[in-house]
């Protein structure tokens, strides 16, 4: 390593400590002092350093208020400009596409939904022009941009498949056509149900005990898990990790398909075994043709058909998170979606675990619901932005 470059290495490395105190502290404010004591860098390094990262405008000062007890000048203090880079969080959803864009705190500025058109180029178009809009509202830059996109997204081909509900991700590089898009900043593509898990981790991470071993379970249209293994996500060989909804739950008999979670536990599948129930004669008092949120309501309600059909369906959804248990032993597990997140559902799955194993801990609700992937291609977002900060900027400032 020559001196040059050992020199350049060690400013970064002590604008990096700087960059992670302030940014621990903030919204609050620090003085020089108060960053030498915290990261145990010289008063030099300090007043060198600050000055930079100032006159990049990634620090402000504000008047310090001083010591009662002190004679002279108090110190200033320093705050993170939380706009000194933006990011932006995507989520392309069957029915909408939602952007949010937010400053280095993860603190959400402008957010708009657009109805998602039937085509996916047609949506991965609407998408980008909304993120370079309310960008441009802000008038800062933008480091990193995560797209949630339906389906299970290949990075070594930078493909979308299975994206049922939004037709047209053949011969499409998703991150590449996105960054042509955009023109600057990076850009990750990540599977929805994998940033719902990051959404709901990021908020119970915030409100309770921080976990880093957990699952989300999106149980709608169709079923789909999100796993963080040691704080995070868990994407598998191919990027097809998560696939819940293809685990089987019996074998082929006398040649028939195997039957799969998704074909009993699915909003369509409740719909179309309601039918078979009413045909077996179970008593109901909704039409064999309910949508899912009336028969969720009317299994709630005491309705017999109703409730053997979603009683069939948290039973199947209960073996498939016992086998998840045995091997990932997630600490904690969220249930979304249509179907997934409703009360009834919930309750219905934990009765099923509890007589699978009593010491196994039960499901939750989860708390973001729709909201759930948005928030987690920010907090994706967010952190991306901050790991590449230190280049971005000091580097920005003197070569």
């Amino acid at each position: 390593m020559t001196p040059g470059t050992d020199s350049r290495a060690l400013r970064l490395l002590n604008g990096q400590r700087i960059i992670d105190v302030v940014l621990s502290i903030a919204p609050e404010a620090l003085s020089r002092p108060e960053i030498g004591r915290l990261t145990g860098l010289s008063k030099p390094t300090v007043s060198a350093l600050v000055a930079d990262l100032e006159a990049a405008g990634f620090l402000r000062s504000r008047p310090g208020m001083g010591d009662a007890r002190s004679i002279g000048r108090p110190a200033s203090q320093y705050e993170v400009n939380p706009v000194a880079r933006l990011v932006a969080g995507v989520d392309i959803g069957a029915s909408r596409t939602v952007v949010a864009v937010s400053d280095l705190l993860g603190t959400t500025i402008h957010e708009e939904a657009v109805p998602t058109p039937a085509t996916a180029r047609e949506a991965l178009d609407d998408a980008s022009e909304l993120v370079l809009r309310l960008i441009n509202q802000v008038g800062s830059r933008c480091s990193s941009v995560v797209v949630g996109v339906p389906g299970i997204y290949r990075p070594q081909s930078d493909s979308v498949d299975q994206a049922l509900n939004l037709p047209g991700f053949k011969d499409i590089r998703v991150q590449e056509y996105f960054t042509q898009r955009l023109g600057s900043g990076r850009v990750q593509v990540e599977n929805d149900v994998n940033l719902a898990a990051l959404g709901e981790l990021a908020e119970m991470n915030r409100t309770e005990a921080q976990i880093v071993d957990f699952a989300a379970i999106s149980v709608g249209t169709g079923i789909g898990l999100g796993l963080v293994v040691d704080g995070d996500l868990y994407r598998g060989g191919t990027g097809s990790a998560g696939e819940l909804g293809s685990v089987y739950l019996a074998a082929s008999v006398s040649g028939r398909p195997p039957l799969t979670l998704e074909h009993v536990a699915t909003g369509p599948s409740l719909q179309k075994r309601l039918g078979e129930a009413i045909e077996q004669g179970h008593p109901s008092s909704v039409e064999a043709d309910s949508s899912v949120s009336e028969i969720l309501a009317a299994a709630s309600a005491g309705d017999s058909a109703s409730m053997h059909v979603v009683d069939e369906a948290a039973a199947a959804m209960s073996l498939a998170i016992s086998h998840l248990r045995f091997i990932a032993d997630p600490a904690k597990i969220v249930i979304g979606g249509g179907v997934g997140a409703n009360p009834v559902f919930v309750e219905a799955v934990n009765r099923h675990l509890i007589l699978l194993s009593a010491e196994s801990p039960g499901v939750v609700a989860s708390r973001l619901g729709g909201r759930a992937a948005l928030l987690g291609a920010v907090s994706l977002a967010v952190r991306d932005a901050r790991s590449s900060l230190v280049t971005e900027i000091l580097e920005g400032v003197r070569s």
